[in-house]
């Protein structure tokens, strides 16, 4: 098998991993199932991954560049501080309802080992945070937000907010079906939710 081979080969075991995993969950993400979809041996996945734990990491890996492509990229042309932090959470529910066993994996399963980390692999990971909080500095230098304002745990409450919502949404106990659900939809309800929260770190109220 050529180099370009065994590199297509483990980029099909990640997408074939993906698909079984969001079609049956990880107790159904099996080394044989993944062989087997792929028509290849057992011995051949071996080659590439030493246990469905390492293609689990890859995976996070991979999900991690599409958060930076799909989630943050995409607001960076936004001027504005308080709308570009709206389009990137904005961006990011779209990311988690679209990814769902993809964000499990990333945000809800194992604990990451952060020490065990390259260097590259930590940079990526934790770049969108990173980003996050650069893009609060901006705005703090525009004097956007409350002057108290606190840029490191903002950055965080800003993510741990946006994951608590999706997690919610994802596992259906955030819908129109709840009986004193405030607004007629879902989308509606996540608009204002993601307002408010950007709003909540701005100087003037009127920001959103």
């Amino acid at each position: 098998m050529s180099r370009t081979q065994r590199a297509g080969l483990r980029q099909g075991i990640i997408q074939t991993s993906l698909e079984i995993g969001s079609e049956l969950g990880e107790d159904g993400l099996t080394m044989r199932g993944i062989a087997a979809r792929l028509g290849v041996s057992a011995t051949a996945l071996y080659q590439h991954f030493e246990s469905k734990a390492s293609i689990l990491r890859e995976i996070r890996i991979y999900g991690a560049e599409l958060l930076q492509s799909d989630v943050v990229e995409p607001a960076t042309s936004v001027p504005d501080p308080p709308a570009r932090l709206r389009a990137m959470a904005q961006n990011y529910v779209v990311f988690a309802r679209t990814h769902r066993w993809l964000y499990s994996v990333m945000m809800e399963q194992a604990q990451l080992d952060w020490s065990a980390m390259a260097p590259e692999e930590l940079d990526l990971m934790l770049r969108p945070l990173r980003t996050c909080q650069q893009w609060l500095r901006d705005g703090a230098e525009l004097d956007c937000w409350r002057r108290d304002l606190n840029i490191e745990a903002a950055a965080f409450r800003l993510w741990l907010s946006m994951h608590g919502l999706c997690s919610m949404l994802n596992s259906g106990r955030i819908d129109e079906r709840h009986p004193i659900f405030p607004f007629a939809d879902q989308d509606t309800f996540v608009t204002h939710f993601i307002d408010d929260t950007v709003r909540a770190l701005c100087a003037d109220p009127t920001c959103v």
